[in-house]
Formats: C-alpha cells, structure tokens, sequence
C-alpha cells in the first residue's frame, strides 16, 4: 500500500467518525435543553466551544442564535469540522480509494453525501434537522458494520481503525471537557444542581449510558462519568479502549516505534489520573492534556506512515 493511499483511508475513518460525532452530540445537546429548567446559562454556543472553534464563528456570524450555531456545526463549509465538510472530505477520500475498499463503501457516503447537499441548500426545520441527524448516526454505524464485516484483516483495515478510535478518543475528551466547564464553581446553583441530567445527556451522546449504568449501579455522578469514560478498557468510545486499540492495529504496521511511544506517553498520563476528589477545573485540565497527546500521536501517525516511502 502507498502511503498516500494509507493516509485517504485514515482519514476516511476519522472524517466519517466525525460526522457521526457530531450528529450525536448535536442530538443530544438539543435533548438538554428539554431537560432543564428556563434560565440556566447553557446556550448553544457551548456546541462551539466543544469544537474549539469560537474564532472561526465569531468571524463568519454575528450572534450566537440557534439558527448560526446549528448551519456552523451542520453545513457550513468554512467549518471544516461541519458535518457537511466531513461528509465530503470522506467523499473524496473514499472515490481515491474505491480500488481496495468494499463497492458498499463509496455507496454509502455517496447517498448520504447527496442527502447532505439537498438539506444545505433548504432551510431545515428542527423537526427535519432531528431526522437528518439520525440518518447520518445510521449511516456511519452502517458504514462501520459494513467495514467490520466485509474487510479483509488487512493494513485497509488497521488503518479505518486507528483513524476512527483516535477520532473517538478525541471526542471523548472534548465532551468530558465540556461537561465539567458546565458545572465550575462560578456556574449558578440552578445549574449545579441538575448535574445528574447533564452528565446523563452526555453519556448519551457517546452512546454509553446503558453501559454506564450496568457498570455502575447507582446514581450518576460526574466523578463515576470521568471514570468509566476515561479508563474503562471495555466500552469502545472509553479513552482506555481506543488507546489500547490503535495500541494493537499500530503493532501489526510497519516502523511503528514513534508511534508506540506516543500510546505509551498516553497510557502514563491515564494511568496517574484518577478523578476522584478532582475539581471541575482539574478534570478541563486533565482533558486538555490528553488532547495534546492526542494530537503528538496523530503527527507521530502521519511521520510514520504517510510521510515516508516504506511499503505499507
């Protein structure tokens, strides 16, 4: 395999992981709303501070409505963290790369690239953005499905892989990281004191609430959250999980002693947190930290696989 041919298909991965990502926390975020009461201080501009993308919107919109919040995050092409943008990236990813992946890929992202393109060019209503949502949500767990069982065990695969965990480690952290920020000190008691709910909402997000709730058998609590979405080895959106994951497929590539270092970077700095008695701050710090590594073990990815000549 070439390396630029290695590098549309991790990319691939992490593009259609981050569309499903999104349409999920978008989902979710919308499902809080309900469950708090008028008044508290979370907005929608929150879903841009998960994205890390306050100075893009700032410059492309002028208020923090709904209406901007949700064509930022859903359609705009600006955002290349949009659904809209990673949909096509993974288009064309996917069209380069049509000669070592299943016919069902490229048909896949294609019908759902196409119903992506005929909801940007309408208005949608809240109504139509929850189906549109969920239609993205079904086509990557399809996508996923269809990969895990129609794909060879092969380099194609390792690569779809480490793509979509080091995506969902990413995710992960973000969305931890968000929730502590909801719930500071300096946030009102109204707010303080529907933390259940929040952290709920956030479990859901991630598709791990039911998991949760059979791992940990009472109340939800933010501490236990943290817990089991940072280390537990046996969810597959846990950071422990998909860092040990892309452990294993890195194993079985090529030169992947760069890369080794970085996970195990990742697995000391997991290893010595524990967040028991940790303050909403130490947890937004923590997180950040993970996503440093994060982002070293993703350069250390592209250092030791795209951009060389070795055979892959």
């Amino acid at each position: 395999m070439l390396s630029r041919l290695a590098s549309r298909i991790y990319w691939l991965s992490r593009y259609m992981e981050r569309s499903g990502n999104m349409a999920k926390i978008t989902n979710a975020y919308a499902n809080l709303f309900l469950d708090l009461p008028v008044g508290t201080e979370v907005g929608w501009h929150t879903l841009i501070q998960i994205n890390g993308a306050d100075k893009l919107f700032s410059k492309l919109y002028d208020e923090k409505t709904e209406d901007a919040v949700m064509d930022f995050l859903l359609f705009n092409e600006e955002n290349y963290g949009s659904i809209y943008s990673s949909i096509c990236f993974a288009r064309e990813n996917a069209r380069t790369s049509r000669e070592i992946l299943p016919s069902e890929t490229w048909e896949i992202i294609n019908s759902l690239y196409l119903v992506s393109k005929k909801e940007k060019s309408e208005r949608i209503s809240k109504s139509r953005r929850y189906l549109y949502l969920n239609n993205v949500i079904h086509n990557v767990m399809r996508l996923e499905g269809m990969l895990n069982s129609g794909l060879s065990r092969n380099n194609t695969f390792n690569f779809i892989q480490i793509g979509r965990n080091l995506e969902r480690a990413d995710t992960t952290t973000r969305m931890l990281d968000v929730g502590s920020t909801l719930l500071t000190e300096d946030r009102s008691s109204i707010l303080r004191s529907h933390e259940g709910v929040i952290w709920m909402n956030i479990l859901r997000s991630m598709n791990a609430y039911q998991m949760y709730r059979q791992e940990v058998r009472r109340r939800v609590v933010g501490e236990d959250v943290v817990r089991f979405m940072v280390h537990n080895k046996h969810f597959p959106r846990s950071v422990a999980f998909c860092i040990s994951s892309i452990r294993e497929y890195s194993m079985t590539l090529p030169n992947p002693d760069e890369v080794i270092s970085k996970i195990e970077l990742l697995e000391s700095e997991l290893h010595n947190y524990e967040p028991e008695a940790i303050t909403a701050k130490g947890i937004s710090i923590h997180m950040d930290n993970i996503q440093k590594l994060l982002a070293e073990l993703h350069n250390s990815i592209e250092d030791s696989w795209f951009n060389t000549n070795i055979d892959l």
